[in-house]
């Protein structure tokens, strides 16, 4: 049995606004949301470092260092790691020692005009060079990454899409000696990857699952979703994780 669940991903894994509206991370929200509902379920230590509009890259990186970490104190075969991928444009920018999340919509935020001008001007820039097929390869590489990591410490796992579905791109432009054509065979992992929730499935993101049962804007929420709804989800996925318990 496992004793510990490490969940990553953004707010839709972290039970955003479960309290109320705009709240982020409270004791209340991790406690409701699906990963808090699976962990208490199985009485598992709930590890959960998912951000609300973390990118990919962040994602990646901050579960390569916290899974280490956990590894100091725990037997890999007693983690369970659950990722909830992000959108795949979404990306970290760093500027004065200062990070800064990319995600398209924030230019609305009261936050935004808050930033410093070469930053909104970066992000700006950033809008306007968004490629969804350069994204999806990108994301490849960072899942061949997770991939390969999570089988080097022999860490059982599961993925989903928590808001877009993965489509296979057209072309990679970095691959001019291969006549700028994707690496099919990292989709075809992808494709593949039991431990993956039907990843090119539209219906089977997250945020479609749940839009098309749920309000995900009761008193003025976010696209964010309540307990009950986040019950659904922690059923969705505990049909799924239990050759991994």
């Amino acid at each position: 049995m496992k004793k510990i669940l490490y969940v990553n991903g953004c707010s839709h894994s972290c039970g955003a606004e479960i309290s109320y509206p705009k709240s982020h991370r409270t004791n209340e929200d991790l406690s409701n949301s699906w990963a808090g509902q699976l962990a208490s379920k199985y009485n598992m230590i709930h590890v959960n470092h998912a951000i609300g509009g973390q990118g990919n890259d962040g994602i990646f990186s901050n579960t390569v260092q916290s899974v280490l970490n956990l590894l100091d104190t725990h037997h890999p075969k007693e983690i369970l790691v659950i990722i909830g991928w992000s959108s795949f444009e979404r990306t970290e920018y760093v500027y004065d020692n200062k990070l800064y999340r990319f995600v398209p919509g924030c230019q609305e935020l009261p936050l935004f005009k808050k930033w410093p001008l070469p930053v909104r001007n970066a992000f700006e820039n950033w809008i306007l060079s968004v490629d969804y097929h350069s994204n999806m390869n990108k994301f490849s590489l960072i899942y061949f990454n997770m991939i390969n990591f999570l089988k080097q410490y022999q860490l059982d796992y599961y993925f989903f899409n928590a808001i877009q579905q993965v489509i296979k791109p057209k072309y990679n432009l970095l691959h001019e000696l291969h006549q700028n054509k994707p690496c099919e065979k990292l989709f075809n992992l992808i494709e593949l990857d039991k431990n993956y929730l039907e990843p090119y499935q539209p219906k089977m993101t997250y945020y479609n699952y749940m839009r098309s049962r749920y309000d995900g804007h009761i008193d003025g929420r976010n696209h964010h979703f309540l307990a009950n709804a986040q019950s659904d989800w922690a059923n969705v996925l505990d049909q799924k994780i239990q050759h991994l318990l």
